[in-house]
């Protein structure tokens, strides 16, 4: 991870806008650009208000089709956001996207990678009904159940955060690759000193149910997590919540740092 010490700077992780399903890795619906749109909009007003001209701003995406689109639609109505704000070519320098591993979706150890779960969800429909089913699809399915009384007891990141699992990825290391990510972008402030971050909502909520104690539910699209660092510490604020944290600077022993440093896969099938 980096180390801490280095000038302020902010990271705001937004979830991607609403896609087409979880049954693979596919892009947004009209609603999701839409949602992108507006928050690109807010932002830029925002930024317009509260950054001076020159300063860098920072666009890491997923690299999945639901981050980068969010990312590629973000960035856009920012932009021209803060043209209006502030006059075309006189205001922010807008960076261009950046994919970065370290914000990627839950992850799912399917033939020995660390896959992006939902392109796992596609190998798991493409089985043969007729075949006895393997551990992880038998794993997948019970994190999958979403209907009928099991509705009751949350959805699937509900269950993912308090359960015991196999092949996802813990809560606990997404919470630490997340906080690698941010930590990485704090040590490179000659590229910017604010990022705005595509995301996913599962490593999202456990990264802040990690800070605040508790379990916050889930970030609804384009909801945003805000982490101001300075220093050694940093602040994590999510609705109600403003919670100071001291950076992390040792790894568990249990958690590999080339993980955390993004050596992993993309969906099943693909790199």
């Amino acid at each position: 991870m980096a180390t801490p010490g280095g000038p302020e700077m902010r990271v705001v992780l937004l979830r991607h806008g609403e896609t087409h399903g979880y049954f693979d890795d596919v892009g947004l619906t009209e609603l999701g650009e839409s949602q992108a749109r507006e928050a690109g909009r807010a932002l830029g007003k925002d930024l317009a208000a509260t950054m001076g001209p020159g300063e860098r701003v920072r666009l890491p995406h997923a690299p999945t089709a639901r981050g980068t689109a969010t990312a590629v639609t973000l960035r856009e109505a920012l932009v021209a956001t803060l043209d209006e704000e502030l006059g075309a070519g006189r205001g922010l320098v807008v960076g261009d996207l950046e994919p970065d591993a370290h914000f990627d979706s839950l992850q799912f150890l399917y033939d020995g990678e660390a896959r992006e779960s939902s392109g796992v969800a596609a190998r798991r429909l493409a089985l043969d009904p007729g075949e006895p089913t393997p551990d992880w699809a038998l794993e997948f399915d019970r994190f999958d159940s979403d209907h009928g009384e099991d509705s009751k007891t949350g959805g699937p990141i509900d269950r993912w955060l308090i359960s015991t699992t196999r092949y996802f990825e813990p809560p606990q290391i997404a919470v630490y690759r997340l906080w690698a990510g941010i930590q990485a972008l704090a040590a490179q402030p000659e590229h910017g000193r604010v990022a705005l971050v595509s995301s996913h909502s599962g490593p999202m909520r456990a990264f802040v149910a990690a800070a605040i104690g508790q379990d916050p539910g889930e970030p609804v699209n384009l909801e945003q997590v805000d982490v101001r660092l300075d220093g050694d510490s940093a602040t994590v604020g999510f609705r109600e919540h403003l919670m100071p944290v001291d950076l992390t600077t040792v790894i568990p022993p249990w958690i590999d740092p080339a993980y955390l440093r993004g050596r992993r896969k993309g969906p099943a099938g693909g790199s």
